[in-house]
């Protein structure tokens, strides 16, 4: 195991760095972290690591300084630097004190990452065998080399450096004459530890257990999303049949899913794409099988899914078009043309847009509403099944979570309390891969939230009485939601929400109907109605006969006139 120690003066670059790598499946351990030059130094007085990673840029000792000192204590310590573009001058003047390689930030992507430190692990590896050269084992694992990254860039931009695979490009990588068959899209399960290079490994093992076709061979390549995509190629005896091959894909499939969970305890989910008949196809062989797998929000994980399967493809159910949450806006529908299938054409209208109302979820959730709630969110999530738009269900999701992560501040006094909440949140909504997770988990967060919301209820019913008590004695001043809320200590939101609740009229009609009750005795005396206007807070004359006269259905003249009669 190869010792690591990282040099950062920004901790959440460190903690990054430390969780973006499964440190042990690549034969390392992270076994020291400091925040600048001097402390790395301290650190390794105790003794030397294989690699050092460290920044350029940091307070007490820079990394050029670091790197100097440790190439007195040691020549041939493994050094990678990291490096702002801006900083790229700096990176260059660490290149001369022989660091092995650098990675600028902004570019640091896990698995690019991983493959640079499994470059240095290969060269520690070297170091400790025996000097002796083959030739054929190094052109071997340069060709192995070369294939991948031209798969890579297949997979990701369907060209090489541009333009189509040329047939250079594919014998130099040992491709040609071996046409592509089909693409699997390998996905790890949010619980499940199948990353880069570990996962490539896992699953290449199974695979040498479970492949038993000659007829045709296959290509591994781990991407740079975590998933691993697994590239059936044609063998020497020729192309086989495509639905036997499919079919024997979909039951190897099915059989590697269920090894990696027997073996590993790893969830993963498989999406096949449609046939491939030239390497320059594999990007769109890339997006049908994602695209399959990506399924899995709406029929389930650790399965396998094949592009322009009839589970694909089924429509949204009897009553989807059409169907409306109460609070949308219904939009004129549209036609257009929907096809199923290749050799199918049908004319269907355009699903109406889906839309949520944060103000009616909030009414509910301040209302304690608890099974309006669970039966509008029910109603939501019906919806998206029917729809199996991947798309919207992000959009949705992420509307909801601005919802809760809105409303909590209001109803929690402890800030540091909620800034977990919201970590919390996003961290396990990050990890949910089905539309029923998803379901289920705002169904519970909702609930938490109304449960929380009833317990503080209680406390917080002696601050509306402290409220309507302040009004009644300063009426004639000015008063607004905002100084109100914030003398009894309760976010504006929140306290109007309560104090309808609790009064059963809102801040403002219980205000303005104090000010008028105190206007009605006032009006009884000589005082002119403006005057009268002005004693009760409401210095406008034209806007204090026109509230008067809305809430007790007389002018104030009318109203002076009607109380002498009486008297």
């Amino acid at each position: 195991m190869y010792r690591v120690i990282i040099v950062e003066d920004e901790f959440i670059v460190r903690y990054g760095i430390r969780s973006m790598i499964e440190w042990e499946a690549i034969g390392m351990e992270v076994t020291g972290e400091a925040g600048n030059g001097r402390e790395a130094l301290e650190l390794m007085a105790a003794g030397l690591p294989d690699i050092l990673i460290t920044d350029i840029k940091m307070p007490v000792m820079d990394g050029i300084e670091l790197i100097a000192e440790v190439r007195k204590l040691s020549p041939d310590l493994k050094i990678l630097i990291l490096s702002n573009l801006e900083d790229f001058q700096y990176a260059k003047e660490a290149i001369r004190h022989s660091v092995s390689d650098y990675i600028i930030k902004s570019d640091m992507m896990p698995r690019d990452f991983e493959q640079v430190l499994l470059k240095l692990k290969q060269g520690l590896d070297e170091a400790l065998k025996p000097v002796l050269v083959h030739a054929a084992p190094v052109q071997a694992e340069a060709v192995a080399v070369h294939k991948e990254s031209l798969l890579l860039e297949l997979l990701e931009r369907g060209a090489v450096h541009g333009l189509e695979a040329s047939r250079e490009a594919l014998v130099k990588a040992g491709l040609a004459g071996v046409p592509p068959l089909y693409l699997l899209h390998v996905v790890p399960g949010s619980g499940s530890e199948l990353r880069y290079a570990r996962g490539a490994a896992a699953i290449r093992s199974v695979l040498a257990e479970l492949w038993q076709d000659a007829a045709f061979g296959y290509e591994l390549i781990p991407d740079r999303q975590g998933a691993v995509q697994l590239i059936v190629t044609a063998g020497m005896n020729g192309q086989a049949d495509g639905p036997a091959v499919l079919g024997r894909l979909r039951s190897l499939g099915e059989e590697l899913i269920q090894r990696l969970c027997e073996q590993y305890g790893w969830t993963v989910t498989i999406g096949i794409s449609g046939p491939i008949e030239q390497w320059g196809a594999l990007k769109d062989a890339y997006k049908e099988a994602a695209g399959a797998a990506g399924m899995k929000l709406f029929l389930g994980t650790g399965r396998v899914l094949v592009h322009g399967s009839p589970e694909l493809l089924a429509q949204e159910g009897p009553g989807a078009q059409g169907t409306q949450l109460q609070m949308a806006q219904p939009q004129a529908q549209q036609t257009h043309i929907h096809r199923s299938h290749p050799d199918a054409t049908q004319l269907q209208p355009q699903a109406q847009s889906l839309q949520i109302s944060s103000l009616q979820i909030q009414s509910m959730v301040y209302a304690f509403q608890s099974r309006e709630l669970e039966a509008y969110l029910e109603q939501l999530f019906g919806q998206l099944a029917m729809r199996r738009d991947a798309e919207l269900v992000q959009i949705i999701t992420l509307e909801l979570l601005m919802i809760l992560t809105t409303l909590w501040p209001d109803v929690s006094r402890d800030a540091e309390q909620v800034l977990e909440l919201k970590k919390q949140y996003f961290d396990e909504l990050s990890k949910l891969e089905t539309l029923e997770e998803n379901r289920l988990w705002f169904l519970q967060a909702f609930q938490a939230l109304i449960s929380h919301m009833k317990e503080m209820y209680n406390s917080d019913r002696n601050s509306i009485i402290k409220a309507t008590q302040y009004i009644q004695q300063y009426y004639h001043q000015e008063i607004t939601l905002q100084s109100i809320s914030r003398l009894v200590h309760l976010s504006k939101n929140y306290f109007a929400n309560l104090f309808r609740k609790e009064v059963g009229e809102s801040f403002l009609e219980y205000l303005t109907r104090i000010r008028i009750e105190k206007a009605m005795t006032l009006l009884t005396g000589e005082l002119k109605a403006g005057d009268v206007g002005s004693l009760v807070g409401i210095q406008d004359p034209k806007y204090f006969s026109k509230v008067f006269k809305k809430i007790t259905g007389l002018s104030p003249s009318e109203f002076r006139a009607l109380a002498r009669k009486e008297q």
